[in-house]
């Protein structure tokens, strides 16, 4: 605590400075991370992956830890892009005594305490590459809060630091000890460089639009493709899921295999083993959470869904809902079924089994998400289905490098089955309790 501070709090006849500086730093600190949506979406998940640690740390899931360690940094590091942006947005936080600098206090507890608890819970279970995959987590997640800083629409681009930790595991391996410590110097330099901006900047038009326009549509953005007239097609025949993501949700479905193809080729070309099939399946599942993301955050576009003709009121419009959701969950299997079918020809060891783990495994995964989102009705809920995303992963995985290593197939299958009936069930659930209660 600086002189001042301190003089100030003895001034005031307080016996323990330190505590009342704290208090005074601390205050709001619950409404503005956890009720504010923008941030609570964030810092939700953060909470999530937060409290899977013991479970994961008690049954030796070493393979899920280090990605549980990098979500939470991330999105630590999300929720406090949001609150510099939304300090840059509303003219009323210069108005406010103390508010900016309690922010800022704020912003570098919230970034600190998610590094201090994943290095510990790194050091403590002692899972090799855990502490370097949360380096780059960090490196990552300050790198989009400085970037945020420099050019604001660059928060649009949020999700992307989710979809980049299904590549930690690998980045991490090719980094040597000099590149490590070349990453701990760089990440010093991303808190000097976002310190020294963020005390000195003002007021920016841009960031209002941001934080208007975040607050509506959840901060999602792809460059536009409606010129593209297969990208269009595509969007309407997913309506009116994609109504609220629009193209964005059509670009992602045609990215996600050209990008894993893309990837596979180099992978044989370099040598570097690369599991894109895996990480195919994880961002069909993404895109699936993607979709009630974006439901959820523009709950004002529910009525204007509503209004549009085509329904036969209000049950036509979830019944026309629920059939483009399991029409996507069939779209993306479809894609994973074809991508896994043209790498089998590129890497000779994808087999028959590999090929039906993947197939069903996305199959499943999507259809827990969209059953699960479909019963969400706050971003805190559906921050919840991070949760089958992590259970997803560590199933996948497991099964795949059991199988590959020629353990039996049949139980792993046989699993695959019963998630996939389960699933549908759920999606079923979810499809009867969709806007249940609202307004519309």
């Amino acid at each position: 605590m600086s002189g001042p501070d301190v003089e100030l709090a003895r001034a005031r006849g307080d016996e323990a400075p330190l505590l009342s500086f704290l208090q005074r730093r601390f205050a709001g600190v619950f409404r503005f991370w956890f009720y504010d949506v923008g941030s609570a979406s964030f810092m939700g998940v953060a909470l999530l992956g937060l409290v899977m640690l013991a479970p994961v740390i008690a049954f030796s899931k070493p393979e899920v830890l280090p990605l549980m360690l990098g979500m939470i940094q991330v999105s630590v590091s999300a929720a406090v892009a949001w609150q510099l942006n939304r300090l840059a947005a509303t003219e009323w936080s210069i108005l406010i005594p103390e508010y900016r600098n309690n922010m800022l206090f704020q912003c570098g507890f919230m970034l600190l305490s998610a590094f201090v608890t994943g290095s510990v819970v790194s050091f403590v279970t002692g899972i090799y590459g855990a502490f370097t995959q949360l380096l780059l987590a960090t490196g990552l997640g300050l790198s989009f809060i400085y970037l945020c800083q420099i050019k604001q629409s660059t928060y649009y681009l949020s999700i992307f630091l989710y979809l980049s930790l299904l590549l930690m595991e690998s980045v991490s391996a090719l980094l040597s000890e000099f590149m490590v410590f070349a990453l701990v110097l760089l990440i010093l330099m991303l808190v000097r460089v976002i310190y020294k901006r963020v005390t000195v900047s003002p007021w920016h038009p841009d960031a209002r639009s941001i934080y208007l326009n975040a607050l509506e549509m959840g901060g999602i953005w792809l460059p536009s493709a409606k010129s593209y007239r297969f990208i269009t097609k595509l969007e309407q025949s997913l309506h009116p899921v994609s109504f609220f993501m629009g193209p964005v949700l059509a670009i992602l479905i045609v990215a996600m295999p050209l990008f894993t193809l893309t990837i596979a080729v180099l992978s044989q070309l370099t040598g570097v083993e690369i599991p894109v099939l895996f990480l195919l399946a994880q961002f069909s599942c993404v895109t699936c959470a993607m979709v009630h993301w974006s439901r959820i955050q523009r709950w004002r576009a529910v009525e204007a869904l509503y209004m549009l003709p085509g329904f036969s009121g209000k049950q036509g419009m979830i019944d026309a809902f629920n059939r483009s959701q399991f029409k996507l969950s069939l779209l993306l299997t479809l894609i994973m079924a074809v991508t896994a079918s043209l790498v089998f020809f590129i890497n000779p060891a994808v087999t028959l089994s590999i090929w039906l783990h993947f197939v069903m495994a996305t199959l499943f995964g999507c259809g827990f998400i969209l059953g699960a989102g479909s019963l969400c009705k706050s971003a805190l809920q559906l921050s919840m289905t991070m949760l089958i995303i992590i259970c997803h992963s560590a199933w996948v995985s497991a099964g795949l490098r059991l199988i590959t290593e020629g353990s039996d197939v049949i139980p792993w299958l046989a699993g695959d089955l019963i998630f996939t009936g389960v699933a549908m069930l759920t999606l079923w659930y979810g499809s009867k309790k969709l806007w249940r209660g609202d307004l519309v």
